[in-house]
């Protein structure tokens, strides 16, 4: 077995390997997997086909430098997306002692306590000051 892991560290040197986005299309051949047993589609068949041939494609490539220009053009389309989710998540964990607002100026999405009334808030980002009416 020690050998057998030599031989395959041995093969892959200066290849691609697994990253980001070679993950994502991973996860998406699984769902389409599963998707596709209940379909029982020819498209969707030719479509995990495709897409796995892709994934190995990328993960045994050695031009590192184009994988890794993909790899980057994923990982700053999948930033702002994941960043809604963080964010939704905390504004539920929050929901009891903080609301969320935007800043009228700069649209930053900004914390403030839970305190009815009045309240004069400065924004971290541009640094303006504006009043915010929390009722609830």
């Amino acid at each position: 077995m020690n050998n057998f892991l030599l031989k395959l560290q041995k093969f892959m040197e200066g290849r691609n390997g697994m990253d980001k986005l070679n993950r994502f299309l991973f996860i998406v051949y699984i769902i389409l997997i599963f998707v596709n047993l209940f379909a029982g589609s020819l498209v969707l068949y030719l479509i995990e086909l495709a897409l796995i041939g892709y994934i190995f494609y990328r993960c045994l490539s050695r031009n590192i430098y184009k994988r890794s220009k993909e790899n980057q053009w994923y990982m700053k389309a999948e930033k702002p997306v994941k960043d809604f989710f963080v964010r939704q998540k905390n504004k539920i964990r929050d929901i009891k002692t903080h609301r969320y607002i935007r800043c009228h100026h700069c649209k930053a999405q900004l914390r403030v306590k839970r305190r009815k009334g009045k309240h004069t808030v400065r924004c971290p980002k541009c640094r303006q000051e504006f009043e915010v009416n929390i009722i609830i």
